[in-house]
């Protein structure tokens, strides 16, 4: 490390020389391998289902993440080793408008990831416990992932006025650094806190409400069904398995977004400011949990696509087993397709049909509720 130094603090500048750029070059990097390989999958297979007609609003939220979770790997982990490593000694054309968009790019790909994360626990709570109001246009898929990359890039256009380069010195030389919010000023620190709150808290609060719902809705319905004995042994043990795999993934999903992303916001929001001085570059708590944040773009393809074993399975039996099939055999393949989705479409047609009978006796009874979850009317995947 070399020491630098303005007026009236020291930092200690990271260079590339150093053992900390290669243990952040090697960390770092498995990271991003680990997360545009898992998030690469996806899109994959995500891609080939939907341009062979098996489209879901399920797939297109799974969609948006891993694009959204490629992005942290593509850019914000290269971005986060070029703040922190390079110190240029001089103040080159530009450099404020690159250094505004880098910080920007490093706060909005991860808040994207946790705003879809978020609309995706709204469209589960609606699909599972309040089906029919899931058909209104502001919970249409595509509304809901709009609002959220608007919502994520909308909180973070702050960061163009706060974000631009300062100069340090050491010695006899000056060093510019791209510096992020400052917790040294009202504003800056007012920001910081708004930040922690509604990018984390509040999305955090709804994230388990919503999940919370679900599963309670999920073990409340089985026990109603269960009660009216409504359902053979095979659909009750289907039911008990739904109930365990949304109750995985509701503590899946809580404590891996909670332990990834917590001690990034808590340190920049709370602590930072008292512990060391702003700008403070180089810092190894700062650089260190926000690369736990980051961890959790490798860990959304596995808890939300491959959370079903049977469609995981499937997929990439199709992809590997169609991209080496013989002429006949790819024959076999396509119709078994075709079989597959005149079954589909012939049983759209009869829950359709039911749906519509169920939403005109929604007030009958509860033997319609017990008997629309049996027929699949609930829409319980992921």
């Amino acid at each position: 490390m070399a020491s630098a130094i303005n007026t009236t603090n020291i930092y200690n500048l990271w260079s590339t020389s150093g053992s900390e750029f290669v243990t952040a070059v090697v960390l770092l990097g498995a990271v991003a391998l680990t997360g545009l390989c898992g998030n690469g999958i996806v899109v994959f297979i995500i891609a080939s289902s939907r341009r062979r007609g098996q489209r879901s609003p399920v797939q297109l939220f799974l969609l948006h993440l891993a694009i959204s979770d490629l992005l942290v790997c593509l850019l914000n982990i290269p971005l986060t080793i070029w703040v922190n490593f390079y110190y240029p000694e001089e103040d080159m054309a530009g450099a404020s408008a690159v250094c505004k968009i880098t910080r920007f790019v490093q706060f909005l790909a991860p808040s994207s990831s946790m705003c879809l994360l978020t609309v995706i626990s709204v469209d589960r709570y609606f699909s599972l416990v309040r089906p029919f109001q899931a058909m209104k246009t502001w919970l249409r898929p595509r509304f809901l992932i709009s609002f959220a990359w608007i919502y994520g890039i909308a909180i973070f256009l702050p960061a163009f006025y706060f974000a631009d380069t300062v100069k340090v010195s050491s010695g006899d030389k000056t060093f510019w650094y791209c510096r992020t919010i400052p917790n040294n000023t009202a504003i800056g620190s007012a920001y910081l806190i708004f930040l922690s709150l509604f990018t984390f808290g509040i999305q955090l609060v709804i994230i388990i409400v919503l999940y919370s719902r679900v599963g309670k809705a999920v073990w409340s319905r089985e026990r109603k069904i269960s009660r009216h004995g409504t359902v053979s042994r095979t659909n009750a043990e289907a039911l008990d398995k739904t109930r365990r795999r949304v109750t995985g993934m509701l503590l899946t999903v809580i404590i891996c977004f909670l332990l990834c992303w917590a001690p990034f916001v808590i340190y920049t929001g709370f602590i930072e400011k008292y512990v060391a001085p702003f700008p403070n570059p180089g810092d190894p708590v700062r650089v260190i949990s926000y690369g736990f944040g980051i961890f959790n773009s490798t860990c959304n393809p596995f808890i939300y696509f491959f959370n079903s074993p049977n469609f995981r399975r499937d997929s990439l039996r199709k992809i590997c087993l169609e991209a080496v099939a013989t002429p006949n055999q790819q024959n076999g393949i396509q119709r078994q397709k075709s079989e597959m989705n005149t079954n589909t479409s012939m049983l759209s047609r009869t829950n359709t049909t039911y749906n519509i009978g169920l939403q005109n006796r929604l007030a009958a009874s509860r033997v319609n509720e017990s008997a629309g979850f049996e027929n699949g009317a609930f829409d319980t995947r992921l």
